[in-house]
């Protein structure tokens, strides 16, 4: 568990992971389903005046690039002086 000075309240450190997690999340989202040859099919459609709203579909070898995405960005600035949201909120580490 990570050190922080002086301690941070609970709501703060959890709002910083979760918001974290979420822009990980949707932009590596984003990103991997625009690499080539992994463009999602169209939505289906439901008949006339129905639409649907998907932001990316993700399966298979990208899904799994984005688990090893998400981990790798708490690991690696984690241990660098706090992820972008930790920095943005002001939350300091102990050394």
């Amino acid at each position: 568990m990570a050190k922080y000075d002086p301690p941070q309240p609970l709501w703060k450190r959890n709002a910083a992971a979760t918001l974290d997690f979420l822009l990980v999340l949707i932009v590596g989202g984003y990103l991997l389903t625009k690499l080539p040859g992994n463009q999602p099919p169209p939505p289906p459609s439901f008949g006339p005046g129905t639409t649907t709203t998907q932001l990316f579909g993700i399966g298979g070898w990208p899904a799994i690039a984005l688990i090893v995405v998400i981990v790798a960005y708490f690991m690696i600035l984690g241990r660098t002086g706090g992820t972008i949201l930790q920095r943005l909120f002001g939350m300091k580490r102990a050394k």
